[in-house]
């Protein structure tokens, strides 16, 4: 995770962290247009089990994801580079063992590389032993894997749910 001064009020640091979840995946797309996927406040997304993302997508925004019209994850954006990287808050909604162990923090790095854009996900401040890396460890590559199949296919991804 890039260095980034995080307010504690916003951002309480666990004690004990599980190492980062780090994926990467290559996605055949322009850089522009999985950004424009990672940022689409408009629609509901089938690559991520349609899933809808509330949010204005600026440094001090908050976003929410919404799932069959109930908040699943909130969060507040942190940072944001236009086309290169996002990074938000990130907290399962409760209540419930997930959403008792606090925000952590979720980073998207984009990087052009001829017809292929790298995207990696890296999620941090992941408490020790916690419920949350189990479920992104999982969740991440899903997700991630349906924007990969939407945007090279052109159409609707993956519309179950990882187990």
């Amino acid at each position: 995770m890039t260095a980034t001064a995080i307010d504690p009020e916003i951002l309480p640091l666990h004690k004990e962290c599980d190492p980062d979840f780090v994926y990467v995946i290559y996605i055949r797309a322009p850089r522009e247009a999985v950004w424009r996927a990672l940022v689409d406040n408009q629609n509901e997304r089938a690559w991520w089990v349609n899933t809808r993302m509330n949010s204005s997508f600026q440094p001090g925004g908050t976003i929410v994801f919404e799932k069959a019209g109930k908040v699943d994850v909130t969060g507040r954006i942190m940072e944001r580079e236009d086309g290169k990287r996002l990074v938000y808050t990130f907290q399962v909604g409760g209540p419930g063992p997930q959403h008792d162990e606090g925000p952590t923090l979720v980073e998207y790095t984009l990087e052009q590389n001829d017809d292929t854009t790298k995207l990696t996900v890296t999620h941090s401040n992941l408490k020790k032993g916690g419920k949350v890396r189990g479920a992104i460890s999982g969740g991440w590559p899903f997700v991630f894997s349906g924007l990969k199949t939407f945007l090279e296919a052109g159409g609707a991804a993956l519309q179950r749910t990882p187990k």
